[in-house]
């Protein structure tokens, strides 16, 4: 595989782990908060990384780290991502992937062949059709029926996971959330995250003000019951 950054060591990425981090280029997705634009619209300009040194790195700091998280961008975009997953955990080291949902088929074999330790899903908006287009940024109904059915293969799975969504003013309030929460009710985990309001995909988002730490423990606790684990991330 091909990657566009690497990051060696993040405390965050990967819940109670420490791991690297893998930038996939790409995206089927143009959600306008997106937080990685240049990965998402010019990633062709940007140095490659290639498999072998990534998984060089984690060999060399085996004794510090737990594993590897790929993001992007948009991983289950590459036919290949299976094959490098495989690469990694023979190594001993496990395997975190996110994803917007749009390639189920792969999700669901990373799952049955026990490629996979950890998935996290970003849920961009209520599961309905206008909305989710908006948020996404896209035209194609077909990707929104994908995440759904990615949504039913995490729930009905007993793989660790986490559903996320960003709390972005003017896309999701506190209604939309608790929507989202009706839909997802039972997942293992769900994360509110805070939108940073830096270098957006659509520059207009970055004039938003993010809700304040407050605000997204009211939803919370609205939502909390739903799940196991409710969190807010990011604040």
């Amino acid at each position: 595989m091909e990657f566009k950054g690497f990051q060696k060591t993040s405390l965050i990425e990967y819940p109670g782990k420490i791991v690297s981090v893998a930038f996939v280029g790409g995206c089927n997705f143009r959600c306008p908060f997106c937080q990685n634009p240049e990965l998402v619209l010019s990633f062709k300009n940007l140095p490659s990384i290639g498999e072998e040194k990534i998984i060089e790195h984690l060999i060399q700091k085996r004794k510090w780290l737990d594993g590897l998280a790929i993001t992007g961008g948009e991983p289950t975009l590459y036919g290949d991502l299976p094959d490098f997953i495989k690469r990694v955990r023979k190594e001993g080291f496990l395997v975190q992937v996110e994803t917007n949902g749009t390639n189920p088929r792969m999700i669901r074999n990373l799952i049955e062949e026990d490629a996979v330790s950890y998935i996290a899903l970003d849920i961009k908006a209520p599961l309905v059709w206008e909305k989710y287009r908006k948020a996404a940024g896209i035209k194609e109904r077909d990707l929104f029926e994908k995440v759904e059915e990615t949504v039913q293969i995490l729930l009905s799975s007993d793989i660790d996971y986490e559903l996320r969504t960003t709390v972005v003013p003017t896309l999701v309030d506190e209604e939309e959330i608790g929507k989202i929460a009706r839909q997802v009710r039972g997942a293992k985990k769900y994360v509110l995250q805070q939108f940073r309001n830096e270098k957006t995909l659509d520059e207009s988002y970055n004039r938003l003000e993010p809700y304040p730490k407050e605000k997204l423990e009211k939803i919370r606790q609205r939502i909390k019951d739903f799940f196991p684990v409710c969190e807010i991330r990011g604040v």
